[in-house]
């Protein structure tokens, strides 16, 4: 009789501790969807890394017209809305990553930014010749703010710290009209 209350109590705590001592699912998730994240936003970084050069070219030749830089921007505007496509894709898998590298995140996402309002700011002395300029910028500002909603639906709070990153950068998104953008940081 002893023995077999020793048993079922030694049978539960072995369970309890086999139980506890296998690696969660949810853990290992997390960390694959930060990296997928990661991914897309590096790859949104070297797309724009061979765009934004190009514009700011232009717009420091003071040549700049909008048929130079209406295919550029468009350009832009189909890589930001390639990056929301693939975030999106990982909140329609009911994929959650929370926590796990944001700082980094937010970090590749204010350099982001950071490169598209300096890129962008160089057009701004050139506006008289290019018409089009502010709807243009909207339609990146719209873009943007498609991509920080994403961002921010994948890893609640990521924005406040991206929003820490850009203080210094809010000014040259106020002079290029990114009212959503701001409004999305917080700024």
């Amino acid at each position: 009789m002893f023995f077999a209350r020793f048993f079922a109590v030694f049978f539960l705590f072995a369970s309890f501790g086999i139980v506890t001592s296998v690696p969660s699912n949810a853990a290992v998730q997390k960390r694959q969807d930060t990296a997928d994240i990661e991914t897309i936003l590096n790859t949104l970084k070297s797309s724009t890394d061979s765009i934004l050069p190009q514009i700011t070219s232009v717009g420091q030749s003071g040549n700049a017209s909008d048929t130079t830089v209406t295919p550029l921007i468009n350009e832009l505007k189909a890589t930001l809305n390639t990056a929301t496509s693939s975030l999106t894709a990982l909140q329609t898998s009911s994929r959650k990553a929370r926590r796990q590298s944001d700082d980094d995140i937010a970090t590749l996402v204010a350099e982001i930014l950071t490169d598209i309002a300096d890129s962008l700011s160089t057009l701004l002395d050139d506006a008289a010749a290019i018409p089009d300029l502010g709807s243009l910028l909207t339609g990146v500002d719209a873009a943007l703010d498609e991509v920080l909603k994403g961002l921010e639906i994948l890893l609640a709070g990521v924005l406040t710290l991206v929003a820490d990153l850009l203080v210094d950068v809010a000014g040259l998104l106020s002079s290029l009209a990114f009212g959503l953008t701001l409004a999305s940081l917080g700024l």
